[in-house]
């Protein structure tokens, strides 16, 4: 059984099919996106593969629907799942991707299960129809072995049956009163003359026919399948839709000396096919329970050449066959009422007998309770395949620090534990008052019998068992007024009489008074005394009253044993548990996405502060919140504006601050660089004015020299200025949304004519969107190329290599050189200003290159081995 909307009739094996089919839902959906995303990603655009959707999806409408009698429905969200599992193939789930895989998996299963219940509830119906229309009963199969074994053996049928018709009531009441009270009431008892084996019997027509022939082509006519229920007993089904029981009996007779054999044949005809209540079920053996109908979710009629004779359930029936429920040939015949109310399955085995099987329409609400419950299932499940396999984007450390899944946490538990608490505390209220309900009807009931009793037995002195047959007569027929068994104990609590002597006869109560109630009825003198009892596993209520005569004396304990209807508290239950629960279960579902984005909602300010708190940059606008109401949050949006215009105006101090100092920095750097130059040029200079006062021979030669020296020097400061005029004058960023890729390949091939053999790679499909100044990062990877370059000695065959791999957040960038490396000492300063491991330059260029990269919001840092290479790595964000 897979209908949610019966949870309690669900067993073990029903959630683990249920979980199964969900897993392998699950992994169904996680192999198309291993097997199939990365090739889709890589074959075809987010525009291609949105049209070969839609595209699949009308072809299999028309292929599946029209021509293979395949449910387009299924199809379509196959090729959705593949769709949306198709772009940016990555190791883990997305939260989108996981709510979407969720859902789609919830809905195909639920459709799945739905169909399945219909279409076996459908079979179910069927099955049950014909069974009702043979009105079988176990239970009387049963009752009857037994029976016919006693009524064989019984001394009065013996002696009186060779004269049974001089008076052939007195052995019909014997019988009857013996053997058939109590629960074969339900049944008309015929007992036909007995006869022998050549006797003759009248028929219609006036005919003599031979009596066991005659019952025998009666048996061969009508019978049905099974064609013998045992060596006495066999139901019979006539055309005109009339069934029954025939009973043959052998009764042998000892007469004179000479033994004879008698034939007694009994037909039981069933009044109606109600369910049997009380004692009986507990007769039957296990293999007898299982073959019982299961009819407690349906209700269903019987009808008789078009008049209603039967009818249990709630639903209500026609006194007369309407036209819609009347067909001519005999089978089977659905239709669903008109009023949509409910859907019926009626059976028509011949032209006189109709069964309509009912049960109530399945409605929208229906559909959403089974929807609700696999969600929250695959849900669990999404969630503990992803937290196993290290795919889930949920991280169980930030959601216990989480505002919002607090928030979210709380809601849930808080229905959660409602759902607890409501739940036990009806249950148990409903188990009160059924249990205050019953004891009251008990009470009620037991008076009345024991008003009826006592008119009947009040004017005795003493009850023995002797009157046995006298008193068990009453109790039968009170028993089939009252609609309750009745048990008769004497004082000493002995059973005297029952309305269900099988019970006893079968050992399953001893005839012994329950001691606790012989206990507080006997020794103790209460006027009523009402307790639990248990026949194995099944408990019920008793209760026990003296019986006493027109003199006020006690002469027997009157006991009713009320547990014929106990299945109501336990239907009660059940109906209320599986309310209950599918309530909350759509409530869970309801409750859990108001509580998504109801915390959402509220931690939505607290959330824009901490962007805007993470953001903030010295030397960068400050931008200040906007916030309407003067609440809780107001005040926080006030106290943090405030704080970002004082930060402003610090930094703005602080930024002053610094650069004056790097200005004065800077300058002593450019004093020290600029005075380097200057010495040899002052010399030069020095040596000239000697040579024109020394009249040197060669003083052409030595101008020219020191031309050259001061020409050089003079190069040196150019050079310095330049730097320096570069350094101080970078642009402002223009930030802009570009690929990656094509800027890295076009800055390598500017230096492929270079005597080093440079590779790249890249492993994020040509696709490595950021958002940074182009020109920036452009002159970034051509300053790490060039010192690359300059790092390699001549002597080496120099190889450059750059990657590009992608990661979760962002794409990380690797320079690898085979150069010369940076020594220990240098490490700390390599991204210095004014530092440089070159013999030539000012050491801006690497102190450029960090800027620019956390202008960005990226990083950059490196690893080195002397005379092995140096590795720089740049981390960027993604878009």
């Amino acid at each position: 059984n897979f209908d949610i909307n019966y949870l309690l009739d669900l067993t073990t094996y029903s959630f683990v099919g249920m979980g199964s089919i969900i897993l392998l839902f699950i992994s169904f959906i996680l192999f198309i996106k291993i097997s199939f995303g990365h090739f889709l990603d890589k074959a075809f655009k987010r525009n291609q593969l949105i049209t070969i959707y839609w595209t699949s999806s009308l072809l299999s409408v028309i292929i599946g629907h029209f021509f293979l009698g395949i449910n387009a429905l299924l199809t379509s969200w196959v090729l959705l799942v593949i769709l949306a599992f198709s772009f940016k193939t990555t190791s883990k789930l997305s939260f989108y991707r996981s709510a979407f895989l969720v859902l789609v998996v919830s809905l195909t299963t639920s459709w799945g299960f739905i169909h399945h219940g219909k279409e076996k509830e459908k079979i179910n119906k069927e099955f049950i129809a014909k069974k009702l229309s043979k009105e079988r009963n176990p239970v009387a199969e049963y009752l009857f072995e037994e029976i016919a074994a006693k009524i064989e053996q019984d001394t009065f049928i013996i002696n009186n049956i060779s004269t049974y018709w001089n008076d052939k009531s007195k052995v019909d009441n014997h019988i009857i009163n013996h053997y058939f009270g109590g629960f074969w009431n339900k049944y008309d008892i015929n007992i036909i003359s007995p006869c022998r084996e050549n006797d003759s019997i009248i028929v219609e027509g006036n005919k003599s026919v031979n009596c066991l022939t005659f019952f025998q082509e009666k048996i061969a006519k009508e019978i049905d399948d099974p064609y013998q229920i045992n060596e006495t007993l066999n139901f019979l089904y006539s055309d005109e839709g009339i069934s029954s029981y025939l009973a043959k009996l052998k009764i042998s007779t000892t007469l004179h000396s000479e033994q004879k054999e008698w034939f007694l044949f009994i037909e039981l005809f069933p009044k109606n096919f109600s369910k049997t209540e009380g004692y009986p079920e507990l007769l039957l053996n296990e293999k007898d329970v299982t073959s019982q109908l299961n009819t407690n979710q349906y209700s269903y009629a019987k009808y008789k050449k078009g008049k209603l004779i039967d009818n249990v359930g709630k639903y209500n029936y026609a006194i007369e066959l309407s036209d819609e429920f009347r067909f001519d040939k005999n089978g089977l015949f659905i239709r669903q009422l008109t009023d949509g109310s409910a859907y019926h399955v009626i059976y028509q085995s011949d032209k006189n007998t109709t069964i309509i099987l009912s049960s109530p329409e399945k409605t929208i609400f229906n559909y959403i309770t089974t929807f609700s419950y696999f969600f929250i299932i695959t849900s669990l499940l999404v969630l503990i395949i992803g937290l196993f396999f290290k795919i889930s984007p949920f991280n169980w450390q930030l959601a216990l620090t989480n505002f919002s899944t607090k928030i979210q946490i709380f809601i849930i538990s808080s229905i959660f534990l409602s759902f607890i608490l409501f739940s036990w505390g009806t249950s148990y209220y409903i188990k009160e008052q059924y249990i205050e309900k019953n004891k009251t009807q008990l009470a009620e009931k037991v008076q009345s019998i024991l008003i009826e009793l006592e008119h009947k037995l009040g004017d005795k002195k003493t009850l023995t068992s002797n009157m046995t047959d006298e008193m068990t007569y009453y109790l039968v027929k009170f028993s089939n007024v009252f609609y309750t068994d009745i048990n008769l104990y004497d004082t000493k609590g002995v059973l005297l009489a029952t309305s269900r002597p099988e019970i006893y006869e079968r050992g399953l109560i001893s005839t012994q008074m329950n001691p606790e109630a012989y206990q507080g009825i006997h020794l103790q003198k209460k006027s009523n005394f009402t307790h639990n009892e248990n026949i194995g596993g099944l408990s019920y209520l008793s209760t026990y009253v003296p019986f006493r005569n027109e003199k006020n004396e006690i002469l027997a304990y009157l006991n009713l044993p009320y547990f014929a209807k106990q299945n109501e508290l336990e239907n009660e239950l059940s109906s209320f548990y599986t309310s209950l629960i599918n309530i909350y279960g759509l409530l869970f579902l309801i409750s859990t996405i108001i509580a998504v984005f109801f915390a959402n909602y509220i931690s939505e300010p607290v959330r824009m502060i901490k962007n805007k708190i993470s953001a903030l940059q010295l030397g960068k606008s400050y931008d200040l919140l906007e916030w309407q109401s003067n609440d809780e949050i107001g005040a926080l949006v006030f106290e943090y504006n405030k704080k970002v215009l004082e930060l402003e105006k610090n930094a703005t101090l602080l930024i002053k601050s610094e650069r004056e100092s790097a200005w004065r920095e800077m300058a002593k750097q450019v004093a020290h660089e600029i005075k380097n130059p200057l010495t040899p040029m002052k010399l030069s200079i020095q040596q000239l004015q000697k040579l024109a006062t020394d009249d040197a021979v060669d003083i052409k030669e030595r101008i020219d020299r020191t031309a050259k020296t001061l020409i050089e020097q003079i190069d040196t400061l150019t050079n310095i200025a330049n730097e320096f005029s570069n350094f101080a004058k970078m642009p402002k960023t223009q930030e802009e949304k570009f690929n990656l890729i094509p800027i890295i390949e076009t800055t390598l091939d500017l230096y492929k004519g270079e005597s080093v053999e440079i590779s790249f790679s890249e492993k994020c499909n040509g696709e490595a969107a950021i958002v940074a100044d182009k020109n920036q990062l452009s002159r970034v990877f051509s300053n790490l190329i060039k010192n690359a370059i300059q790092a390699i000695p001549e002597d080496v065959f120099g190889k450059i290599d750059v990657t590009v791999i992608t990661k979760d957040t962002h794409f990380l960038i690797t320079i690898k050189d085979n150069g010369i490396g940076i020594s220990e000492h240098q490490k700390d300063k390599i991204f210095v200003p004014n530092f440089t491991t070159k013999s030539t330059g000012m050491g801006l260029g690497l102190a450029m290159v960090k800027n620019s990269i956390e202008n960005a919001n990226g990083r950059i840092w490196f690893e080195t081995k002397e005379n092995v290479g140096t590795t720089f790595f740049i981390e960027l964000p993604k878009t």
